[in-house]
Formats: C-alpha cells, sequence, structure tokens
C-alpha cells in the first residue's frame, strides 16, 4: 500500500513538472517599438510606426498626447489616440502604423505611447511640433531644428498561445502516470 501511493505521488510530481515546463516553454517577452519620428509641422499628417513580435492582427493602442497637459495645465491642446492593427512583417519583426494629422496641435512637444490591448508589449517616444511655415512670395529654405527623441521599450513576460503542446504535454504526462500506477 506504502509503494503505490508513493508511486502515485511520484506520477503527480512528474505530471505537473512536464505541464510547467511546457507552460513556461511558451510564454515568451512580447515587444512593441516606435520608429524615430523627429520634428513635424503644425498641420501635417505624420504616419507612427514601428515594429513588434507580436502576431498579425494583434491591436496596439495609439496615444499621443502633449507633454505638460495636466490638471494644472488645460490650455495645452493637441493630441489623439486610436488602435493600430499589426500587419504582417519580415523575416524578423511585424510592423504597425498609425496616421496623426496634426492639425489643431499647439508647437511643442508630444508623447507617443504604444501599449498592446492583450498584455504587457508597451513602448514610447517624443517627437516636436513646430509652427506650420508661412507661405511667401520667395522661396526660403531653413533648415528645421531637430530634437533627439528617446525611445524606451518595455517587455515583460507574456504568455502566449500554447498551441499544440498542451494537448501533448498532457498526454504524455496522463502516459506517465498511467506507466508510474500499473507498475506497482
Amino acid at each position: 500500500m506504502k509503494q503505490s501511493m508513493n508511486v502515485r505521488r511520484l506520477a503527480g510530481i512528474a505530471a505537473a513538472l512536464v505541464l510547467a515546463a511546457c507552460i513556461c516553454g511558451s510564454a515568451a517577452a512580447q515587444q512593441a517599438g516606435i520608429d524615430d519620428i523627429g520634428t513635424v509641422a503644425a498641420g501635417e499628417t505624420v504616419t507612427i510606426g514601428g515594429t513588434t513580435n507580436l502576431a498579425p492582427g494583434n491591436r496596439l493602442l495609439v496615444e499621443v498626447t502633449p507633454i505638460g497637459f495636466g490638471p494644472g495645465n488645460a490650455s495645452v491642446q493637441g493630441g489623439t489616440s486610436g488602435t493600430a492593427v499589426v500587419e504582417e512583417g519580415g523575416d524578423t519583426a511585424n510592423s504597425w502604423s498609425f496616421d496623426v494629422d496634426t492639425t489643431g496641435f499647439e508647437p511643442g512637444e508630444y508623447s507617443v505611447t504604444v501599449e498592446w490591448v492583450e498584455g504587457d508589449a508597451t513602448a514610447s517616444t517624443t517627437f516636436t511640433v513646430v509652427e506650420a511655415a508661412a507661405v511667401t512670395p520667395t522661396p526660403t529654405v531653413t533648415p528645421a531644428a531637430t530634437t533627439p527623441s528617446t525611445t524606451t521599450v518595455t517587455t515583460t513576460p507574456t504568455p502566449t498561445a500554447a498551441g499544440p503542446a498542451l494537448p501533448t504535454a498532457a498526454a504524455l504526462a496522463a502516459g506517465l502516470a498511467g506507466y508510474l500506477v500499473r507498475r506497482r
């Protein structure tokens, strides 16, 4: 009786270890990045985009807000938000993009944050909006001032769909448990 109890305990531990290994093996660090934006003239439409290791079809929330916007500084205007859908990319990464019409944006610095709707992949960067150039009869070329932007990518392990590995692991664990129980 005691030996049969030890065998069952061992079978249960083995099954739990097999399942844990399969589940942990299917976890991957999900990432989203934002391409450098730089400087944009007010009134222009800018495409904000980046790369990700998320599967095509996933949705990303994109938020553009003026830096300094808050309860104490309600006079700052501009900003927008919406969703971008991950598209199939090349061999190394998938891509996403989001068009922003800067009409109504006041000159200044803006923060862009992209977040995966279903997980923890986030990224952020900044860009600068400058006043639109006035139309003059004689063309004058003035180089636009550039502000270096910073990009922060935060990744955390996020479980993904285990796919066929989970049923296989369950079958393997059940077979091992059955073998150990019969062996007694």
